[in-house]
């Protein structure tokens, strides 16, 4: 079985197996996931990125976008007609 971590910028943003990134031995992927089943709870508001080094960095979170209840507005939204 193959096993693959993408990074980006400093951070793993996926690892698994089959195609795709960088290829990792077993072990390595085995680690890297012990790292993310223990990753911490962040506060409300935030998330947590995991570095190539495996340690948490908490990140702002985006604020939520607002819901649109009305599908018309939805798609005028989306259609770029509504600022």
């Amino acid at each position: 079985m193959r096993y693959y971590k993408r990074i980006d910028n400093d951070y793993i943003s996926q690892i698994g197996t089959d195609c795709g990134g960088a290829e990792i031995t077993e072990t390595e992927y085995i680690d890297i996931m012990g790292v993310i089943r223990a990753k911490p709870t962040a506060p409300n508001g935030y998330g947590y990125c995991l570095k190539t080094d495996l340690t948490w960095e908490l990140v702002e979170l985006p604020p939520e976008p607002e819901a649109v209840e009305d599908k018309a507005e939805a798609f005028d939204i989306l259609m770029g007609e509504v600022e």
